[in-house]
């Protein structure tokens, strides 16, 4: 490794607030600077905030940005020994790319400055157009490379998409310019594979040079950046690593040992629903309470997220609910010390049944829009964002009822498979200490109870059978005729299958929740609602 001080500068930017995106990278410059570093670098798009989708068309938006800047390179005066290199979108000096057909005015790059000048900038050259990623859309690439020298170490740029560039013809050439530390800025979002993937990216294009990865920290939207950052030697030896949190990582400020999937998961969860409702300026979470493992897994993620103090679960019995299901959701809101409230459907559903016909499957829709009702009532009156409780299970089947339990502003386990649900149940149990999920909300029989009896394997297969059907079909984009050459049953594949297809319409009006898998749904799954093509 050159003899270079290196910080990895992790941020948890918000989309357009260039005031307080600003305020936090000179804090961390001044940070950097006490701390006797050569280098401090900021992800993808830092100072401005990613994604940023279609407002990168926006000429005010982009040059908000630029004045930004400028302010932040005459700041860099006061901390004469180091450099800076930042992630922010520019306007384009050549106009749009004969390459490509897009609106696209600005390019996304990083610039680099330091003693109150600018050194130069980079663009961004391989631009991503697959799950949630629309950079071929929103910006221009670029096609040159920007070489400059930090405490004499030789050093070069490469943005996120860059480095999974399997040509070597790049890196050779780098490396014939004397590139000694290779800078990559990113915008990674987590998905669960994600933190090897990206080691294996960054050290098939590293090839002998040493690499500097840094990651966005924190939640946009359904996103979660994971930080994650990381600095390898030239032998691919990795010598830094930082954690989940934004923060500035060096030498002497790595991260703990490394943290199992689920309770990494249960925090990325967390960071989820927190940001969305920081940065959309919201502070507290309604939820209906039903007794079940879901609804008490995403209490658990709201306790976590917003404090118990901001979480109101909202218990909305039927006829037909059964006493622990009432019992159960009690113990939950006393083991996580939310408020609770028990508000009663059945004179609701009456008043229903005396005004319409219902049929069987109407009259089950109903209680679940009543209860929609009520808790949405809550959300207007008392300004609580209504967080839905479904899994990737049932939003993938359809098991739900629109403008009722799929009611919500964000949904904190859309992309989790209920397997995943129970697994993280066990984990913050174990976090805490006790069963602070009840030990019978895990254990239980799933059910709706919207019929006696009723159990969600009437109609659907166990759960350990129909998310590894799901994943077959979701993550591995396999054919119905592929998934039963595995083994499994024709008839029940292409059963699930057709529940898919079947709730496309279901999908497109839910509400948005936190990626964590390879595919999730949403911008990252993007299929017509109208089809006759026979398997997706």
């Amino acid at each position: 490794m050159p003899e270079i001080k290196v910080g990895l500068a992790q941020t948890n930017p918000v989309v357009g607030d260039y005031e307080n995106n600003a305020a936090v990278i000179h804090s961390m410059m001044a940070q950097a600077h006490s701390e006797g570093l050569d280098l401090i670098v900021f992800g993808e798009l830092a100072l401005n905030g990613y994604p940023l989708g279609d407002l990168s068309y926006r000429r005010d938006v982009i040059q908000a940005g630029q004045r930004s800047l400028e302010q932040l390179i005459a700041k860099s005066q006061a901390f004469p020994t180091l450099t800076i290199v930042l992630g922010h979108a520019a306007l384009s000096a050549t106009g749009h790319s004969s390459i490509q057909s897009s609106d696209a005015i600005a390019t996304n790059s990083a610039s680099v400055f330091s003693q109150g000048k600018l050194i130069g900038r980079y663009d961004k050259q391989k631009l991503p157009n697959y799950d949630v990623f629309d950079d071929w859309r929103n910006f221009i690439p670029g096609n040159s490379e920007l070489v400059f020298d930090v405490a004499g170490t030789k050093c070069a740029i490469a943005i996120c998409e860059d480095i999974w560039d399997e040509n070597p013809a790049r890196p050779e050439k780098l490396k014939g310019l004397g590139v000694e530390l290779l800078i990559v800025p990113n915008g990674s979002p987590y998905t669960r594979e994600k933190s090897q993937q990206r080691r294996v990216a960054a050290k098939g294009f590293a090839q002998g040079m040493s690499l500097a990865y840094v990651n966005l920290a924190g939640g946009q939207d359904e996103l979660v950046f994971d930080g994650d950052s990381f600095l390898i030697d030239e032998a691919g030896n990795e010598i830094v690593t930082a954690g989940l949190n934004p923060g500035l990582y060096g030498r002497f400020n790595t991260s703990p040992a490394d943290k199992d999937v689920y309770t990494r998961l249960f925090d990325v969860l967390v960071i989820g629903l927190r940001d969305y409702l920081q940065k959309t300026g919201q502070r507290k979470v309604v939820l209906g309470l039903s007794g079940g493992i879901d609804s008490a897994l995403c209490a658990a993620i709201a306790k976590e997220a917003v404090g118990a103090e901001n979480v109101t679960g909202v218990l909305l019995p039927s006829r037909y609910s059964s006493d622990h299901s009432l019992s159960d959701a009690r113990e939950l809101s006393q083991n996580l010390g939310i408020e609770h409230r028990t508000i009663e459907i059945d004179a609701a559903h009456k008043a229903f049944e005396s005004s319409l016909k219902l049929s069987d499957l109407a009259q089950e829709n109903i209680q679940a829009r009543i209860r929609a009702v009520i808790l949405m009532g809550i959300s207007n009156s008392e300004g609580h964002l209504l967080i839905s409780t479904g899994n990737k299970s049932e939003v993938a089947v359809g098991y739900s009822t629109m403008y009722g339990d799929a009611a919500g502003g964000f949904a904190p386990i859309k992309d989790v498979y209920k397997t995943d649900v129970w697994k993280l149940a066990e984990t913050y149990n174990q976090i805490r200490g006790f069963d602070a999920i009840p030990r019978n909300s895990i254990t239980k029989a799933p059910s709706a109870e919207l019929r006696p009896g009723q159990l969600d394997q009437d109609s659907l297969p166990d759960y350990k059978l129909l998310d590894a059907i799901l994943a077959l079909l979701i993550e591995g984009k396999l054919t119905v005729a592929e998934i039963v050459n595995q083994g499994f049953d024709a008839q029940t594949v292409a059963k699930i299958d057709g529940m898919v297809r079947a709730s496309e319409w279901k999908r497109s009006q839910g509400a948005i929740g936190t990626k964590t898998t390879s595919i999730a749904f949403g911008r990252g799954r993007r299929v017509p609602l109208t089809t006759r093509f026979g398997e997706l």
